[in-house]
């Protein structure tokens, strides 16, 4: 008869030395029956040779509340089976010796707990295990584990794939044991990115720089570019979007073509994204890390889209272990950071008065400036040489009158708010990561502002042993609200513009009182400024606030692939991948807006827009890759065969005499037009790869790729473009002295070939235009003819680079890396003149060469500890220099009204042009002298400035231009200190550039022109001359009359207006902390941060704009013309990030 009583299985589980207490009374059983009953009724498992146990025997138990331990002993008394408990295995084995109980000596006591990562994520599967033996557990699908241990001290050593080793020493006191594992920070074993692969870092012999998802979650932003700024050394990144969702200006080591696109190709997860694609499609948290690759060694197998270099974006997959979800959410606020410095009310009545006065005194040889309206008009006086009879009150001194700011009306302090939700996990062969994303962002101008939803699908499976699929999906829908940032009156929201210092200080945006106007004073600056002549601009905000420019936009991509390894480290590969992209615009301008200097009354009708564009790319690819070694050669063939096929279409309708402002639809107008348009592109490529490796010592590198484009004619449709790189990693060698200072060192070089495709669709032929009416029978007829001349003969531009690298890594803790690149452009696309009997004036050729060069440094330590101190600093610096070597024949191009920028042989791309101011005509003696020696063309007045005789020829003419500098920065910098000291952690960064200038057109041809037509802002009216005031002034004196030759030409480049657009800046400030373990396990969490950040805090530049990365509108020959350009936004924000 077989009794148990208080025996628990969950006692079993947590036994220790003492052992869990057991009650039986057994007589004559056999043993294998009795094994039986106690794995029946117990959690043990017995593990034995059926050799080594005598399971036949019979024998007889008598058992009190005795250890399971005791139980066992009285089962195998006198013979020679011992046994050893682990966790909740008993182990069975035969002895040399009876009663040899030595195994079972060594337990003693059982240690548990639990083995995470650095996020409170747990390892499943992770090993824990006493070193020195097999004694050793894996831990549960929760990452729990219980070990059996001796009483004695001992280490027990954990380890995961992927992360870092841990070992540890435990004495008998331990019993509960929690281990943090680190992901393996594998420094020059970092895998990257490059183009249909992966390699690591120590084998990477082009030049790359990678982000991670820890450096990109730094910065509150919803798009990656923001995130890495000044991260990486050669790659230029302008803040200069006008709206929330807006792309930016990414430069990769200098402009790459003088006439066409300079931003680089962005490959997501395999799949290039259309060209000016903006990554705001890209939710930053979905993202695991960011690789550039600068040279052409490395874009090469990229050809023909690669020639501005390559961002390759990996999104987030799901990590071997259980599900795990991650929810973050950000609530901030956003404000300019910059300002045009504009004249209070007081001070804007001073200049305005000033302005006037010297018209009038200068103009009228009796005048007096104290003379009142009436004795001015009787004198023969302009209407701008009166006194603005609203700002005499402010002359007076009169106090409590109006003194609006309007940058603080345009501008306003936006909300953002940011929520995120992933799940993802891995098991079985399957990994998975689901994520959802929403962000609402208020814009710092008004009516700027996004409403953004992102979906991230990725998933990788293994279908069988030989077989892997996967999907990878990403979706975008946004609502959108824009500025236009033009001079459009017709659809005027663009209040950040010329409208905004158009403006008077004298008046207010808002009349509460006047409902008829909805709260705003539309016209009040017009009605007062009309009897003077002076500026007559609309309210910029009523304009904003009435009018209506609205986008829907809506962006998926994807791919889905099927991989084949019919045999090991042979892989063939085919994937299909798409892009769509779908926008729909809509505007409405209201009667009320949209005539500048023209009255309500005048206004003829109100007009509305709606547009809808259509992008579908589709991409088919196909690789072998095969890894191979014989003996000490390590060998990666790579065989690759691509189509791309990209369609566009838009239609817009514009809808003009709408009966009221409340029907804003086009079919509600009654005048519309329409215009539609279509075109499409194909590509085809086929590409190859060798990576070599001897010893892990020797690299060699070379990659082919040729492309067949639609774009080109029939004898220039392919182009091949190849690369070849090595790398040595000299502190493999024999020879080289095995020490702790450089612990690892490797020297590479490049070589290579790519090409630019972006010429457009069809300008290999000839296209037709309408608009060429004819008259015919005496009626004028419609009609259509050549617009533009064919050029069959076109090619690809193409870039050819040298890269010279060295990597060194001191004390395991110093990382350098240093790169010296030399780019060489060729067949670059310019307009040249043609024979005038062909029509045309001009054709498309490939006639232009220009060259790159520069250096790139870049430091980064690798956790330096100072006791609980955790430090981490990284720096870059890199230059690049600009030569034009030919234009086709030509010795210059000229670009910008007025010829404001000039590309020359043997000079930069885009210099600013103008005259060199030396100096101010004071007195009309001055100016009778000057233009009499100086056989000028310009006329001239008192109070105008002085222009160098540059070619000491006695005239001052076009000619007397010089180059004023270029916006390519000489220089561009940036750095990072990153602190954790126990659970806080801080990060700062910071970046700038030297030798950088630029022309902006708001302050130099609106706020310091001297017109006294908008206001100006204190740098001109501390400076500006007047012979009683400010005698020692260097600006030209303020007139509102007066409108010389040599005042006009001063309102393009000179000396003075040319404004030095170097800066610093604290890009990114964050506090954060981590809450303890132990404390979150209460609560059901892995993992919780809480932290504040400031983005781009303070900027410290002598640039009078708003923003002196504003200098880059798409057209490389005027690079550096800014015009209305928004803030740098200053970002406050506080987020949690959980993990469950």
């Amino acid at each position: 008869m077989l009794m148990f009583f208080g025996f628990s299985k969950a006692n079993a589980l947590n036994i220790t030395w003492q052992g869990a207490k057991v009650t039986l009374h057994l007589e004559s059983i056999r043993v294998n029956k009795l094994l039986d009953i106690l794995e029946d009724s117990t959690d043990y498992r017995f593990i034995y040779k059926v050799s080594d146990v005598d399971l036949d025997r019979e024998v007889s138990v008598n058992a009190q509340d005795e250890p399971i331990e005791n139980v066992l002993k009285e089962i195998f008394k006198g013979t020679n089976t011992v046994f050893r408990i682990v966790e909740n295995r008993v182990y069975l084995a035969q002895s040399k010796k009876p009663n040899d109980q030595s195994l079972n000596k060594a337990l003693a006591i059982v240690i548990s707990g639990k083995v995470r990562d650095t996020e409170n994520v747990p390892l499943p599967g992770a090993s824990v295990l006493q070193k020195g033996t097999t004694n050793g557990v894996i831990t549960d699908a929760e990452g729990n584990y219980q070990l059996t241990v001796p009483v004695d001290s001992f280490t027990v050593r954990v380890s995961f794939v992927g992360y870092t080793t841990l070992e540890r020493t435990i004495t008998a006191s331990s019993s509960r044991l929690d281990f943090v594992l680190n992901e393996e920070s594998l420094g020059l074993e970092d895998v990257v990115v490059i183009g249909y692969g992966t390699n690591s870092k120590e084998k990477i012999t082009g030049a790359v720089s990678s982000v991670d998802a820890s450096v990109i979650e730094q910065y509150t932003s919803t798009s990656v570019d923001q995130a890495i700024v000044g991260r990486v050394a050669g790659v230029d990144i302008l803040t200069n979007a006008r709206n929330p969702g807006d792309g930016n200006t990414i430069t990769i080591r200098g402009a790459g073509s003088i006439t066409r696109e300079t931003n680089p190709l962005v490959v997501v997860d395999g799949f290039p994204l259309a060209e000016g694609s903006s990554l705001n499609i890209i939710n930053t948290n979905d993202i695991e890390r960011v690789d550039v690759l600068k040279d052409a060694a490395s874009t090469a197998i990229y050809g023909s889209r690669a020639a501005n270099g390559l961002i390759m974006i990996t999104t987030k997959k799901g990590k071997k272990r259980g599900p795990t979800i991650n929810f973050s959410t950000v609530f901030g606020m956003q404000e300019r950071s910059g300002s045009y410095d504009l004249l209070n009310a007081y001070d804007a009545a001073k200049f305005f008065a000033d302005g006037r006065n010297n018209a009038y005194l200068k103009n009228h040889p009796d005048a007096d400036v104290n003379d009142t309206e009436a004795e001015r008009l009787a004198k023969g006086a302009n209407v701008r040489e009166l006194l603005l009879d609203y700002t005499l009150p402010y002359l007076n001194g009169e106090q409590g009158l109006t003194d609006f700011d309007w940058e603080d009306a345009v501008y306003r302090t936006g909300n953002i708010q940011n929520h995120y939700l992933n799940i993802s996990g891995a098991n079985d062969g399957t990994d998975y990561s689901v994520s959802l994303g929403y962000s609402d962002e208020e814009g710092i101008v008004i009516t700027a502002d996004q409403k953004r939803y992102t979906l991230n699908l990725k998933t990788n499976t293994d279908i069988s042993d030989q077989v892997r699929f996967g999907v990878n999906v990403n979706g975008m829908y946004a609502e959108r609200g824009l500025t236009n940032g033009s001079n459009n009156y017709r659809f005027p929201i663009d209040p950040a513009g010329r409208a905004m210092v158009y403006m008077f200080p004298f008046f207010s945006a808002y009349d509460a009182e006047n409902g008829a106007a909805h709260g705003y004073s539309v016209e009040e600056q017009i009605l007062a400024n009309r009897p003077y002549n002076a500026n007559m601009q609309e309210n910029p905000v009523a304009m904003a606030e009435l009018s209506k420019y609205k986008r829907e936009e809506f962006n998926t991509f994807g791919n889905a692939y099927v991989e084949f390894e019919p045999i090991n480290n042979l892989k063939l590969k085919s994937s299909l991948g798409y892009l769509y992209n779908n926008k729909f615009t809509d505007q409405f301008a209201p009667m009320l807006t949209g005539s500048y200097r023209r009255l309500i009354s005048e206004r003829d009708t109100r007009q509305g827009s709606e547009s809808r564009n259509d992008r579908l790319d589709v991409l088919w690819e196909n690789t072998l890759d095969y890894k191979f070694d014989v003996k000490e050669h390590s060998f990666n063939v790579l065989l690759g065969q691509s189509y791309q096929s990209s369609a566009y279409k838009s239609l817009s309708v514009t809808g003009a005499d709408y009966p009221n402002d409340i029907i804003q639809n086009i079919d509600g107008s009654t005048v519309q037009t329409a215009d539609a348009s279509r075109s499409k592109w194909v590509q085809i490529s086929y590409f190859s790869r060798l990576l070599y490796n001897f010893r892990n010592t020797y690299f060699l590198t070379g990659s082919i790729r040729t492309d067949g484009s639609s774009r080109f004619g029939e004898d220039n449709r392919f182009g091949t473009f190849g690369s070849f790189s090595a790398g040595w990693v000299f502190t493999n060698e024999s020879f080289f002295p095995q020490n702790d200072i450089v612990t690892f060192g490797k020297l590479r070089y490049s070589w290579g070939t790519t090409g630019n495709n972006q010429i457009g669709n069809y300008a290999q032929y000839a296209s037709i235009g309408t608009g060429r009416d004819y008259p015919y029978d005496g009626t004028l007829h419609p009609g259509a003819g050549p617009s533009s001349a064919p050029s069959p003969g076109l090619t690809w531009e193409t870039n050819t680079s040298h890269n010279f690298g060295a990597d060194l890594s001191i004390y395991d803790v110093l990382d350098v890396e240093v790169n010296y690149y030399i780019a060489n452009i060729s067949n670059l696309l310019l307009d040249r003149p043609v024979p005038t009997h062909t029509g045309f004036s001009s054709s498309l050729q490939n006639v232009g060469e220009m060259e790159n060069k520069g250096w790139e440094f870049v430091l980064n330590t690798a956790g330096l500890k100072v006791g609980d101190l955790m430090i981490g600093l990284n720096a870059n610096l890199s230059t690049n220099q600009n030569e034009i070597i030919s234009l086709g024949g030509a010795e210059e191009l000229y670009e910008g009204g007025s010829q404001r920028f000039i590309t020359q042989v043997g000079g930069s791309l885009a210099n600013l042009y103008g005259y060199k101011i030396i100096g101010l005509l004071k007195s009309q003696e001055e100016v009778d002298e000057y233009l009499s020696r100086k056989s000028t063309t310009l006329s001239a007045e008192v109070g105008d400035y002085i222009f160098q005789d540059t070619d000491g020829n006695d005239v001052i003419n076009a000619d007397d231009r010089v180059s004023l500098g270029d916006y390519n920065a000489e220089v561009s910098y940036g750095f990072g200190l990153d602190l954790a000291y126990k659970g806080f952690d801080f990060n700062m960064t910071f970046n700038g550039t030297l030798g950088r200038v630029a022309f902006d057109e708001m302050t130099s041809r609106y706020l310091e022109y001297g017109e006294a037509f908008s206001n100006t802002n204190y740098h001109y009216f501390n400076n500006y001359w007047d012979p009683v005031t400010n005698p020692d002034g260097f600006l030209a004196a303020p007139d509102a009359y007066g409108n010389t030759e040599t005042r006009q030409a001063s309102r393009n480049p000179t000396n003075y207006n040319v404004l030095d657009a170097d800066y610093f800046r604290i890009r990114g400030l964050q506090v954060g902390y981590t809450f303890p373990v132990n404390l979150l396990d209460r609560v059901g969490l892995k993992q919780a941060r809480i932290y504040f950040s400031v983005n781009n805090l303070h900027t410290w530049t002598d640039y009078r704009g708003m923003n002196p990365d504003g200098g880059d509108n798409g057209n490389p020959l005027n690079r550096g013309h800014i015009h209305g350009t928004t803030s740098v936004p200053r970002i406050y924000s506080t987020g949690i990030n959980l993990t469950f």
